[in-house]
């Protein structure tokens, strides 16, 4: 059992398409037979509204979350966690960014550690420029947290109540990373597996001055609560496991 917990925000052309690839997912992984969608409407001001709507009245196992004005997917995230009724769940993007390959590899490991992190191997299907930026973004997290992964901001599985124990402070894009270094810093297991992401060709997401900022800003309040209010309780180190 799983619950995926998706966050959309003007994705008309996507959402549906992400659901699809979640359903498709789960079929090629035999030992899933229940699992939850929760889709976090953060604002969008299109028609990704009407489609949520479409996708619930086809799909009984859809819960469906809005937030008034655009809040950043950390809120959403935490919105719609709140609402996971199963013990582990996947963070997706509404816009069908990771493959029916992608996520049924990473649910094929969910029985065996508390946190699965898949991480891309196609690297060459995005600009050099966002390889960099990813890249650099990765290793401030491995010298400032010593979190020694592929992929610190990546569509992970994750442990439901552990999650939830956190106080988690990012309101925007450093959510993810917020939560996977709170987790290698928890007495957890984990696991890495490689796969191929869906990067998109058309209207790639754009890093802006806005996104870049924060990002800083949530590093320096993550950074600020683990190495000097909070870092007893940090001190742990989780377990990896090699699955291949």
């Amino acid at each position: 059992m799983i619950s995926f917990l998706v966050t959309a925000y003007n994705e008309e052309k996507y959402i549906k398409a992400t659901v699809d690839t979640i359903y498709k997912s789960v079929k090629n992984v035999e030992f899933i037979e229940k699992f939850e969608i929760i889709i976090v409407n953060d604002g969008s001001d299109d028609l990704t509204e009407k489609n949520i709507q479409e996708l619930k009245s086809d799909f009984k196992n859809i819960t469906y979350c809005k937030n008034e004005k655009n809040l950043g997917i950390g809120a959403s995230i935490k919105k719609g966690l709140g609402q996971v009724k199963y013990s582990k769940f996947m963070l997706l993007p509404g816009d069908n960014d990771v493959s029916t390959n992608a996520i049924a590899s990473a649910l094929k490991q969910i029985h065996v550690t508390d946190l699965v992190m898949p991480f891309p191997i196609n690297t060459e299907d995005r600009t050099k420029f966002r390889n960099i930026i990813s890249k650099l973004y990765s290793l401030i997290y491995i010298i400032f947290f010593d979190c020694c992964v592929n992929y610190i901001n990546g569509p992970s599985i994750f442990p439901t109540e552990k999650v939830r124990n956190f106080k988690l402070r990012s309101n925007r894009n450093g959510i993810i990373s917020e939560i996977i270094t709170k987790l290698l810093h928890s007495d957890i297991t984990y696991c890495e597996v490689p796969v191929f992401f869906g990067f998109r060709q058309k209207e790639r997401s754009i890093i802006t001055i806005k996104v870049l900022y924060d990002a800083i800003v949530s590093f320096i309040r993550l950074f600020i609560e683990m190495k000097v209010f909070d870092k007893n309780k940090f001190s742990i180190r989780s377990k990896r496991k090699n699955i291949y």
